[in-house]
Parts: C-alpha cells; sequence; structure tokens
C-alpha cells in the first residue's frame, strides 16, 4: 500500500553552536586550544583506565597519542611567537 503523504525531505541542521570572536589574538586561540586539548586527553585518560581491555580501547590510545602531539605542536608555536623580535 502506497504512502498517501511521502515524507518530508531530511533537512541538516547547518547552524555552528560556538561562535569565535573576530578579535581573538592568535596566540590566545592557540592558548585556548591547549585546555581544550587538556580537557579531551584527562576524559580519554579516565575512560580508558575505566575500561581497560575493553575492545576499542586501543583507537583510543592512539587518540591520546594523537591529542598529545597537537599540544606539543601548539606549545611550539606559541613559544616560538613568544621567542620572534
Amino acid at each position: 500500500m502506497k504512502k498517501p503523504i511521502p515524507d518530508p525531505p531530511c533537512i541538516r541542521n547547518t547552524s555552528h553552536y560556538y561562535l569565535i570572536n573576530p578579535d581573538l589574538n592568535p596566540a590566545d586561540a592557540l592558548t585556548h586550544t591547549l585546555e581544550l586539548m587538556s580537557g579531551i586527553k584527562t576524559t580519554l585518560d579516565e575512560y580508558i583506565c575505566a575500561n581497560a581491555g575493553e575492545p576499542g580501547v586501543p583507537m583510543l590510545v592512539n587518540t591520546v597519542h594523537q591529542v598529545q602531539m597537537v599540544q606539543a605542536l601548539t606549545s611550539f608555536v606559541l613559544q616560538r611567537d613568544e621567542q620572534a623580535p
């Protein structure tokens, strides 16, 4: 039996939940990035410790390594900017 009325088209939500101040200093943005990445790493560490041996945990450990690399690169850029004349 056919539906008398077809399903409505799926509309994607393209709104952003966060707005970034266009006047934000790049160094401040990088500092904030470091803080966000620290929160992600802490959350992952807690989850990994609580679920050791579970399937998928090694993939999360890889994610922690990726976060640490982003932190190292961001710190490097910030230190380099501070040393620039």
